[in-house]
């Protein structure tokens, strides 16, 4: 009986080389890239390298959001003030260049992330056909252990010939025992490494629809400040248009009106003549910086050339800025030798003085006097007007002093003036 169970022993152990070549083949296997390939090292490296360059695109990006932000907050307080469309424009450009830098950022940012899905995705794929085939040879291993019965080691053993022939037995069998265990432990290892992955991948592509979402939102916003430019230029150019036939109007009327005061002049001095007498004049030179000012409020232009785009404009009084309505008063006694309107200057009023001396008052709201009327100093001639005008309400007051022919020209009504400082 017991010879014959060797002898069964004996033919079992026969599957010996079989054990030998799996545990050949099993050791001869590539270990998966979880122990410490070079090729992890290389992906660890490329990954960190990115993350480095992401993260330093992050900071450029909180920089520039902060530069936006503060171009924002300089356009809110352009739109309280009194300024030239232009700055609008000079902003709205600069914040058009910080969102452009913002998209190439999120841009810089979303290429990184994608190329981290790519080689995500790449070693996924690598480490779920490693643990597929992990998987097959465990499962071999487990229908080999099946098979072979729980007493399959014990037969092994007992069918040695020799001690020599049971310790290499005992050394086969070790060997597969530890193969079992690190292919259990590899098969365990990239099961994790594999939901590791997963989760990765997930938050990867959460990434890029978050940076996919702020690109849009950037783009949209980076259209609407395109479309607030082109309607600013438009108005610009409106404007444009607008000031230069109200510059050019201007000038004409501005020239109309030196002719009138020529007319006016000429037809003073051939009353004189007619009469044989000379008036004495009631605004002299002696009245230098002693006149009052015909009505209280800040000088919103003064007196000479002003340019403005391609048209220079002749500045031929100061403009003074005063509430709508508020009384406007002769500076010195004279005769009303005009009353009425006057092109884009409105109602307006010009004194004689005598000698060759004239006030004008133009951008007026209303008149008091009339053509021909006596008036005293102080008199209210009217009203301020020129509400339409770009100054806003302020009326024009001009002088007018006999030149070296005897013919009236302006002079900066300023040195006539009180002094207020």
């Amino acid at each position: 009986m017991r010879s014959r169970r060797l002898s069964s022993l004996g033919a079992r152990g026969s599957a010996l080389p079989y054990v030998g070549a799996l545990l050949v083949g099993l050791a001869g296997s590539p270990l998966p890239s979880s122990i410490g390939s070079p090729f992890e090292l290389r992906l660890a490296l490329a990954q960190d390298s990115l993350q480095e360059q992401i993260e330093e695109s992050k900071t450029r990006l909180d920089q520039i959001r902060a530069e936006r932000e503060r171009l924002r907050n300089e356009m809110g307080q352009l739109a309280g003030q009194v300024h030239e469309e232009m700055e609008e424009i000079n902003n709205l450009e600069r914040q058009i260049g910080t969102s452009s830098s913002v998209v190439a950022e999120l841009d810089l940012q979303l290429s990184g992330v994608l190329a981290r899905v790519d080689r995500t995705t790449r070693d996924m794929i690598q480490t779920h056909d490693e643990f597929v085939f992990r998987k097959a040879v465990l499962g071999e291993r487990l229908r080999q252990i099946y098979k072979r019965g729980a007493l399959g080691t014990v037969q092994v053993l007992l069918g040695a010939r020799s001690f020599t022939d049971l310790i290499n037995r005992y050394k086969y069998l070790r060997l597969v025992a530890l193969q079992d265990r690190l292919i259990m432990s590899q098969v365990e290892q990239l099961e994790t490494r594999l939901g590791d992955q997963r989760e990765l991948l997930a938050t990867e592509l959460d990434g890029i629809q978050r940076l996919r979402r702020e690109k849009v939102n950037e783009v949209d916003g980076l259209e609407e400040l395109e479309k607030q430019r082109q309607r600013r230029l438009s108005r610009i150019r409106s404007k444009e248009t607008a000031t230069q036939n109200r510059l050019s109007q201007l000038a004409r009327d501005e020239e109309r009106l030196r002719q009138l005061v020529v007319d006016l002049e000429a037809a003073r001095r051939e009353a004189e003549r007619l009469a044989g007498a000379v008036t004495t004049p009631t605004l002299r030179t002696a009245d230098l910086g002693n006149l009052a000012w015909p009505v209280q409020g800040n000088v919103v232009y003064g007196f000479g050339p002003e340019r403005r785009g391609n048209t220079t404009l002749a500045r031929d009084g100061i403009g003074i800025g005063a509430p709508s309505g508020t009384p406007v008063h002769a500076v010195e006694a004279g005769k009303v030798a005009f009353a009425g309107g006057w092109g884009l200057y409105g109602p307006s009023i010009i004194l004689s003085h005598g000698g060759g001396y004239y006030s004008l008052y133009l951008y007026m709201q209303n008149l008091s006097v009339r053509e021909g009327d006596d008036v005293e100093p102080g008199q209210i001639l009217g009203g301020v007007g020129g509400v339409g005008s770009p100054e806003g309400p302020h009326i024009e007051f001009q002088i007018l002093q006999p030149g070296s022919a005897g013919e009236p020209r302006p002079v900066d009504p300023v040195r006539w003036l009180r002094d207020r400082s």
